[in-house]
This record gives C-alpha cells, sequence and structure tokens, in this order.
C-alpha cells in the first residue's frame, strides 16, 4: 500500500446529506488519488480520508458507510459513542492519520476547482510556510471571513465596542476577525493572498511537523476558536514559519450545520477566546478581556433580542 501525502480529516455530527455532499465534491477534485493500493498516475496525490462521527442520531454513519462502499472509496470511520466535541475528535483524527500533510475539512463544505491539491502544491512548494487556507465562500459565493488575527486587549476592546467596524481602524489595529468585502468599508482583506496569525478549522491544511511538535488542538475546547489557540502555538514553536490565506482555492462553506443557536455559538467563541487569554496572556489581561466581552455581548443585547442576558454568562 502506497504512504499517502495529504490525510484528510472531517468530524461529522448529524450532517448526513451535507457529508455525503463534501465527500462528493472531495473525490471529484482530479488531483487526488484515493486508492492506495494502486497509483494511477506519478501526478496525483495519494490520499487518505478520516471521518469522525462525534455521536449522530441521524443516518451520518451508515450513509459514510454507503458512500465509500459505492464509490468504492477507502474511509477510515470512527463512530464515537458520545459528542466529545470539534478539538477532541479532530486529534482522534490526527492518531490515525499518516500522510505529511493533514487537511482539517469541515462537513459542511463543498470543494470548489480541485481547491485541495491546489492548495497542497501551494504548500509544499513554499518551505516559508507552515500552514494555509483557501477562500471561504457563502452559499451565494459572496466571500466568508476565515480566520485573522491574535486577540490582544486593544483589538479586544476595538470589537466589544465596535471600534473595529470603522473606516481604516484595521489598518491600525489587525483585528480578531476581520471584516469582508461585503461589510460597508469594502475591505479588501480577504480578496488577496496575504498572511494573517490564524485561520480557521473549516479548510486547514498543515504540515505533519507541525502537529508533531504541538500535539494537535487543545481538548479543553469544545468548539469554537480551537483552531486560533492552536495556531498560536504553532507560531511560538515555528517562529520563522508562516500561515497563510490563499484566494486560488475556493470552499463553499455552509457554516453552522452543527451549531445549535446563535446565542451558543457566540457565547462559546466569548469562551474561547477567554481561554486564550487565561492560557496565553497575563492574569490581569484575563480579567480585563473578560470585562470588555460582557459589554460586547451586552451591546449585543440591547440590539438583537436572541443574546438576551447573554452577557451574564462570560
Amino acid at each position: 500500500m502506497i504512504k499517502p501525502v495529504l490525510s484528510i480529516i472531517i468530524v461529522s455530527y448529524n450532517t448526513s446529506n451535507i457529508t455525503v455532499n463534501c465527500l462528493k465534491s472531495l473525490i471529484a477534485d482530479k488531483g487526488l488519488q484515493f486508492n492506495l493500493d494502486i497509483l494511477n498516475s506519478t501526478h496525483l496525490i495519494p490520499t487518505q480520508i478520516i471521518i469522525i462521527d462525534n455521536a449522530s442520531s441521524d443516518d451520518s454513519v451508515s450513509a459514510i458507510k454507503n458512500f465509500s462502499k459505492t464509490k468504492n472509496i477507502p474511509i477510515q470511520l470512527i463512530a464515537n459513542q458520545k459528542n466529545i466535541g470539534f478539538a477532541k475528535a479532530n486529534n482522534q483524527g490526527i492518531n490515525r492519520a499518516t500522510g505529511n500533510f493533514i487537511l482539517f475539512l469541515n462537513s459542511d463544505t463543498l470543494i470548489l476547482h480541485s481547491a485541495i491539491s491546489q492548495s497542497l502544491t501551494w504548500l509544499s512548494s513554499h518551505p516559508e510556510a507552515i500552514a494555509c487556507t483557501g477562500q471561504l465562500l457563502n452559499k451565494d459565493k459572496t466571500i466568508q471571513a476565515s480566520g485573522g488575527f491574535f486577540p490582544n486587549l486593544l483589538n479586544t476592546l476595538a470589537w466589544s465596542i465596535c471600534l473595529d467596524d470603522l473606516p481604516f481602524f484595521n489598518k491600525i489595529v489587525p483585528a480578531i476577525h476581520p471584516h469582508t468585502p461585503s461589510f460597508y468599508t469594502r475591505d479588501p482583506f480577504y480578496k488577496q493572498d496575504h498572511k494573517q496569525d490564524w485561520i480557521t478549522g473549516a479548510f486547514f491544511l498543515i504540515r505533519d511537523m507541525a502537529i508533531k511538535k504541538t500535539t494537535g488542538f487543545d481538548e479543553n475546547y469544545f468548539m469554537y476558536a480551537e483552531e486560533l489557540e492552536w495556531c498560536y502555538r504553532i507560531k511560538q514553536a515555528f517562529p520563522k514559519k508562516q500561515i497563510w490565506y490563499l484566494i486560488g482555492p475556493q470552499v463553499i462553506h455552509l457554516g453552522g450545520a452543527s451549531a445549535t443557536g446563535n446565542q451558543a455559538k457566540l457565547l462559546n467563541e466569548y469562551m474561547g477566546i477567554l481561554f486564550f487569554f487565561k492560557k496565553h496572556r497575563s492574569s490581569t489581561s484575563y480579567k480585563i478581556a473578560r470585562y470588555l466581552l460582557k459589554i460586547n455581548a451586552y451591546i449585543r443585547s440591547i440590539s438583537n433580542s436572541s443574546y438576551k442576558n447573554l452577557w451574564q454568562k462570560i
């Protein structure tokens, strides 16, 4: 059996049809080879697929098995008996992965124009880069936000009181979540290739050596902001290496297919950022950041009833 160059890790949770559609788009990437018994072409990338199902209550497991059998695509499936969260499930996949490069891919994505092989070709030919992502698109193919810069007190303050919504402000203080071109400021941030601090786990391609040195996601995270924290440790471990956002490889990200409710999603993000401060910043910074996020939640609760009393949970 041929050793895979690329291992693709997908976590699924109650997304049966969406996961199958993701797999269909994935195998349409003409640069990848999935049958590792025989390599059909030296130009194809030997690829391993690993799926971790987090105790779905729908027919996800049977649908994935049926897809594997029908398409004759080998898939290593881990069926968990309980939902252990995004970070821990991805680490299960890491333990099975044998490729030189690992792609973390959300189940609610659709691969366009051989985006996976494009990204791998780029990363393998740029030794200065340790990881990269592609351009995430909404269902209507408008540009979706994808990563940004590490939290500090200044950009957390800017986020909490909406200073980062002001024109040109993000050029002075790099934002945790930069705006997309559809925002009124028409920021071009996601319309060009560039380095940034962290990239989203929806499409996250990384060299295996980085995983070996940093041991993957922090399992204290359940879901949201875990990739931000991991990118920080990657940058600490490889200070001369870069993390890149690329506009060539494009991926539709439906977003929130496994999540429940706007309040729960935002609360998880708040808590993820606070854990980042607690782990990587001073105790004083953590306390100030908590206060700032409470302000942000309170402002949201005034304008949106779905965030009512959210600030009290932080």
